[in-house]
């Protein structure tokens, strides 16, 4: 690889460096795939796919595959809960 290329690397987000949770300083919080979203959504990968599609969770594509960040997704679900306890009536809280 010439210098050339490998400057232009560097410039990259998470190219050459280890990629860490985004912070002020422009680092960029790795991906997970749809089997590390049904982890943490505590569902099957499956299910995960058919939201996916549906637009239900906050997820994109990479080619054939679904990526996300865990934060996000974590983000997602307590505003989701959140929703779910400030629906409910008083008298079932």
């Amino acid at each position: 690889m010439s210098t050339s290329q490998h400057s232009l690397l560097s410039i990259v987000p998470g190219i050459g460096r280890r990629a860490e949770s985004e912070s002020s300083d422009g680092r960029y919080e790795p991906t997970i795939g749809l089997k590390a979203v049904a982890t943490i959504l505590d569902c099957s990968a499956e299910q995960c796919r058919r939201l996916a599609e549906a637009k239900k969770i906050p997820v994109f594509r990479i080619g054939y595959r679904w990526k996300s960040t865990a934060s996000a997704i974590v983000r997602w679900r307590e505003e989701q809960l959140a929703l779910i306890r400030h629906s409910r009536p008083s008298e079932e809280r």
